[in-house]
C-alpha cells in the first residue's frame, strides 16, 4: 500500500464519523466543509496534497469549531481526527513517509 493511500485508510473513516456527527447534530455546513475535506483526501496523490489540506482545511478547523458551537461528540470527533492528522504530519517531517 502506498502511503498516500495509507494516509487515506487512516483518516477517512474520522472524516466520515465527524460528518455523521455533524448532520446529527443539525450543522449542514459544518458537515459540508468536512465532506470537502474528505474529497480532498480521496483526490491527493502526493505528499504536498496532503500537506496542504493539513494547513489550510484542518488547520483553522479549531476556532472554525469553537464559532460553530460543535457539541461534544463532534468536538471528540474533530479532536480524534486532528490527533490522527497531526501524527501522520509528524511521520512525513520525520521520516518523509508517514506509517
Amino acid at each position: 500500500m502506498d502511503a498516500i493511500s495509507n494516509v487515506r485508510k487512516q483518516l477517512l473513516p474520522l472524516v466520515d464519523a465527524l460528518v455523521g456527527q455533524l448532520e446529527a447534530d443539525g450543522d449542514p455546513g459544518s458537515a459540508a466543509w468536512f465532506r470537502q475535506v474528505g474529497a480532498a483526501l480521496e483526490a491527493a496523490r502526493q505528499e504536498e496534497d496532503l500537506l496542504l489540506i493539513f494547513l489550510e482545511q484542518l488547520g483553522p478547523t479549531g476556532p472554525m469549531a469553537d464559532a460553530a458551537g460543535f457539541g461534544a461528540l463532534a468536538r471528540l470527533r474533530l479532536d480524534q481526527l486532528l490527533a490522527q492528522a497531526e501524527a501522520v504530519a509528524f511521520a512525513f517531517s520525520a521520516t518523509g513517509d508517514p506509517h
